[in-house]
């Protein structure tokens, strides 16, 4: 079996199914965008330029062999210098490029390599999709969010109860670029032999919208490391430490976090509100909040990762994560989390035994549930223990073993078929 993965991202999760692929002995090429490699010349050459060390390090890729690697750099290059140094509107015009781009780049390619299965991701895929299924090979296709009309109907009650929350840069999701990118993705589900979503909750988004569910499976993402160091570390901080990481969007629900901290309205004494992440709503959203708030934009992975180790709970109060793997991050440092059920929290957490999982869209439930955090402050002993338990029972190496197992099955079904 000889597979080909084509994402122009380098994200945590892409790499391990490129990894598990690797290990097995099926991998052909991973096709990418940038990448850092110590045998490859041009992220060597770019990290002599200490402003580029940020973006370097993020795309930083040594598991696999330097010959695995297919890679078309210069789009996201500029993708990336566009989202730091030019304005929403333009950047979104460059990723779209990038990402139609690439497309094409990977389809071409088929055509040059004797491969059994492409491995696809949204956006990203439908012409690399037509191009397989005229070559007769099997497809995946990794849906990595919710499904865009359940967004579409989250997007536009938030706009509606929270008019704030409108302006230029909120209107790209909706707006009628918004919507041929979506038809866009409805003709790579059409087509695509094999869906994994890495929640039932993306399944459910899928499935709603009328995608057979007999081509859909499930593999959640694995935990990261345990770290058991929760249980000696003593805290900077005295107060009690809530802690959301990420981009601070409609998606994630943030503006509803921000109302509930109000709320809430805990003296600076008794709790801390960690934010982290790009601001991606209005910044009148988050003016004002009340006592002992502490906000960081984005940081390196690592920086972060050694946050985790001073919170004592994690909030993701998502109106639709296609998984959120800061839940994983969190529960993996001994950080029980607070998350809503539009993520992968049904999957991975036990309510009330590893962390807390409340309906999304309800200021008063996350009130109420932090409060609680609060009031059974000696009570969370237990549930660290339970979040590191139950993050040892999935690790990244179950993820790749599970992948394996599920795309050697499919495949092998599709062979069958072709004989009946």
């Amino acid at each position: 079996m000889k597979i080909i993965v084509s994402h122009p991202s380098i994200a945590p999760h892409i790499k391990q199914t490129v990894v598990a692929y690797h290990k097995a002995g099926w991998l052909k090429y991973f096709y990418t965008a940038f990448f850092e490699h110590p045998k490859y010349s041009l992220s060597n050459f770019l990290s002599r330029f200490g402003s580029l060390k940020s973006l370097i390090s993020r795309r930083k890729f040594h598991e696999l062999p330097i010959e695995k690697f297919i890679s078309r750099p210069f789009p996201e290059l500029l993708r990336s210098f566009s989202a730091r140094k030019i304005n929403p509107l333009v950047t979104d015009r460059v990723w779209e490029w990038a990402e139609l781009g690439f497309d094409k780049w990977v389809a071409s390619s088929l055509l040059k390599n004797e491969i059994d299965i492409v491995h696809t991701y949204e956006h990203a895929a439908l012409a690399t999709l037509q191009m397989a299924v005229k070559l007769n090979i099997f497809t995946v296709y990794e849906q990595s969010s919710q499904h865009h009309l359940s967004f579409l109907r989250m997007a536009n009650k938030q706009f509606s109860c929270y008019p704030d929350l409108n302006s230029k840069a909120t209107d790209l999701l909706i707006n009628k670029k918004a919507k041929r990118r979506n038809k866009r993705r409805d003709e790579e589900l059409s087509i695509a032999d094999l869906i994994i979503c890495n929640s039932t909750f993306t399944k459910k988004t899928l499935t709603d919208a009328g995608v057979n569910p007999e081509r859909i499976s499930v593999v959640p993402l694995g935990f990261p490391p345990v770290n058991r160091a929760y249980l000696e570390r003593k805290k900077e901080d005295k107060c009690f430490v809530f802690m959301y990481a990420g981009n601070q969007s409609i998606s994630k629900g943030s503006h509803l976090l921000y109302e509930a901290w109000r709320k809430c309205n805990f003296p600076p004494e008794v709790a801390k509100l960690v934010l982290i992440g790009k601001m991606n709503l209005p910044e009148k959203t988050r003016e004002n909040l009340p006592g002992n708030v502490s906000i960081s934009n984005n940081i390196p992975h690592s920086e972060l990762m050694e946050l985790y180790k001073t919170a004592d709970v994690f909030l993701l109060p998502t109106l639709g994560d296609g998984f959120g793997m800061v839940v994983t991050e969190a529960m993996s440092n001994g950080v029980p989390v607070i998350a809503t059920t539009n993520c992968c929290g049904p999957d991975i957490i036990t309510h009330m035994k590893d962390g807390w999982i409340i309906p999304p869209d309800d200021v008063d439930a996350l009130i109420e549930q932090m409060r609680w955090c609060i009031t059974h402050e000696s009570d969370l002993v237990h549930f660290k223990n339970a979040s590191i338990k139950k993050a040892s029972e999935w690790q990244w190496s179950d993820y790749r073993n599970g992948l394996l197992n599920l795309i050697n099955e499919k495949w092998l079904q599709s062979k069958k078929k072709q004989f009946v």
